[in-house]
């Protein structure tokens, strides 16, 4: 049996609620992100044992995201095969999120820990039960290559918009609201809602019942199909390196408190970081119809870098060159951030089309490990470089002299590195939008395989 064939599948309730949804998401992901590692300091807790904790959490997601994808490959609910996943997180994420951000100051410290290695993987688990199904839900609402790469847009702008309310709001409201705990939940409270409408209004047009039925992913045909997906790693594993070193996403709070003086101006730093997200995202869709993706995405890293670099030009003080450099930097870095999850239904066609196993679940979990353990790596080695430049721990500590200038150049050199070391592994991605969309249509049944090669620029 084949799959249909639709044209102009997604309409406009459903781009707007796939939006909305990342938004609510991103909230959270940023709070963690962004603020944990800082949350965590601020309670008292060393930056040594925040690393330990980070890295303690990854041991269950290396084993949670691979099951949970592979569940989502072998359960077939009748009301779809994402969204009821979608259902179920509205209740975990936000819960989850609260925990961890309400430890108790009247607890011993390693009560606390304790509590923070609980919570997180807590949270950790429910946010792979929401961030796996969003991004499958795309291959399954649409098989028109540019219907997708427009929703991943507005998925990455929708997102952006999310990450400027975070950064504005923790460091302008977090002391009037009374604290981290208070504004968590304000936040927490919107987050949830704007996750509500896909729920309800996305349809899974794309997901052939017969062939689900008769395909159940055993952990034979996983690894099988991990293993001869190697675009889907080559492309993870770069994705890791750069972000697993960009210390600065981390200690944006730090940055400004120490070097600068003034913890409020990474709101404004915040809301310069993000807007080039935002605004290139609406042109992306359109960007991409004419130029590939991939091309795109690796010269916009490597701008990056050298914008990067040109930070060691300003005073480590300099809160007009620190802004400055800041908006110029966010606006190569606009198009990779708007561009990054883009791959992974690429990667999944590929995988497809290599291996015969239409295995989405098992995809996007890899996109999610792959990005928490990013997450997990960038808090313990931005942690352990606090501690080796001698961070001084709590929320009003003072600081040794010669710290800030150190702070400073670690938030250049770190990123930098990783970006480079990014790149070097992204040669060997061969993928491009011309090939997938054969690859596509191939496992559709459009087209047989021997017409699809016959045009595919590359061999695969």
């Amino acid at each position: 049996m084949k799959t249909k064939k639709h044209t102009g599948m997604v309409t406009g309730r459903e781009k707007a609620s796939y939006g909305l949804y990342f938004a609510g998401q991103n909230i959270f992901y940023l709070l963690i992100y962004m603020y944990m590692n800082t949350y965590f300091t601020d309670a008292g807790i060393s930056a040594v044992a925040v690393a330990g904790i980070a890295l303690v959490v990854k041991i269950w997601d290396a084993i949670n995201d691979p099951i949970f994808g592979g569940i989502i490959d072998r359960i077939h609910f009748k009301k779809g095969k994402f969204v009821p996943w979608l259902r179920i997180s509205l209740i975990g994420i936000p819960l989850a999120t609260i925990l961890l951000f309400a430890i108790p100051n009247s607890l011993p410290m390693g009560a606390k820990i304790a509590w923070a290695v609980v919570a997180y993987i807590l949270w950790d688990t429910a946010y792979t039960i929401c961030d796996v199904p969003i991004f499958g839900l795309v291959t399954t609402i649409t098989n028109i290559q540019h219907e997708r790469t427009t929703l991943n847009a507005i998925g990455r702008v929708c997102a952006m918009a999310a990450a400027m309310i975070v950064m504005v709001v923790i460091p302008t409201f977090r002391a009037m609201l009374g604290g981290w705990t208070q504004t968590v939940i304000m936040l927490s409270v919107l987050g949830a809602i704007t996750m509500v409408p896909i729920c309800f209004t996305a349809k899974e047009r794309c997901v052939n019942a017969e062939q689900e039925a008769q395909q159940d992913v055993g952990l034979k045909e996983m690894f099988s199909y991990l293993k001869h997906n190697k675009y889907l790693l080559i492309f993870y594993i770069a994705f890791m390196v750069i972000g697993a070193l960009n210390v600065t996403s981390v200690w944006g709070l730090y940055i400004t408190r120490i070097c600068l003086g003034d913890e409020s101006i990474s709101s404004v730093s915040g809301i310069l970081g993000i807007l080039p997200s935002i605004v290139l995202g609406a042109f992306i869709p359109m960007i991409c119809r004419k130029v590939d993706k991939f091309k795109l995405f690796y010269w916009a890293y490597a701008a990056t870098a050298v914008l990067t670099l040109a930070k060691f030009l300003i005073p480590y003080d300099s809160t007009a060159g620190f802004l400055i450099m800041t908006a110029l930097a966010s606006i190569p870095m606009g198009m990779t951030t708007t561009l990054t999850y883009m791959f992974t239904p690429d990667c999944a066609e590929y995988g497809h089309y290599k291996t015969g196993i239409s295995a989405p679940g098992i995809t996007f979990s890899v996109q999610t490990f792959f990005a928490k353990l990013q997450s997990a790596i960038v808090t313990a080695v931005g942690s352990l470089m606090l501690a080796a430049i001698g961070f001084v721990e709590g929320e009003n500590a003072v600081q040794a002299a010669g710290f800030a200038g150190r702070l400073w150049n670690a938030s250049i050199i770190a990123p930098v590195a990783g970006i480079v070391l990014g790149l070097i592994i992204l040669r060997a991605y061969k993928l491009n939008d011309h090939d997938v969309e054969l690859m596509a249509k191939c496992n559709a049944g459009e087209i047989s395989r021997a017409e699809a090669e016959a045009q595919m620029i590359n061999k695969y």
